[in-house]
């Protein structure tokens, strides 16, 4: 099943604010911004190469993005060669617990050496997990937190922390 096309048409606009607004920090503070191909601002869960390098100062953030196409669908990592998630957007808060998290092959994320590895999530989840040992059992993380691969961040937070603390 594809989806709903607005859910696919949101995540396209959200990436792509998301890149305009990337292209206006850096160009503002003077960072440099390392794109990794031309649609650099698109990204896809599954893919495992990085969207660009945003390098500031002698600090060097390597992001890959992630996303879903509606807030309704959890994100959780299960390691680092699989995702997970949860469509409850027809669920009643009283049945949300009956659906399964739906398990996806991803390839290893892979970041560039010396710059730190984050992951950024653009559009946002309700609710983003990490799977501990068993498959039953799930943290959930905020920006900030350690992700299997990386520092995650959502995407207003990532902007934030970009704005704030690289000068």
């Amino acid at each position: 099943m594809i989806g709903c096309p607005e859910g696919w048409l949101k995540l396209l606009f959200k990436r792509f604010a998301f890149g305009i607004k990337i292209k206006r920090i850096c160009r503002q503070k003077g960072f440099e911004l390392k794109k990794n191909g031309v649609f650099w601002w698109l990204g896809k869960n599954k893919s495992g190469k990085h969207n660009f390098t945003v390098k500031c100062g002698e600090k060097s953030y390597c992001v890959k993005l992630v996303g879903v196409r509606s807030k309704c669908i959890l994100f959780g990592f299960a390691d680092e060669f699989f995702y997970e998630i949860k469509d409850y957007t027809f669920a009643m808060v009283q049945t949300m617990d009956g659906f399964k998290y739906e398990l996806k092959k991803k390839e290893p994320f892979r970041f560039e050496n010396g710059a730190l590895p984050c992951i950024v999530m653009v559009p946002e989840s309700a609710k983003v997990t990490v799977r501990n040992q068993t498959p039953y059992m799930r943290t959930e993380i905020c920006s900030g937190d350690k992700a299997p691969e990386g520092k995650f961040f959502f995407g207003e937070k990532f902007l934030n922390m970009l704005e704030e603390t690289c000068v």
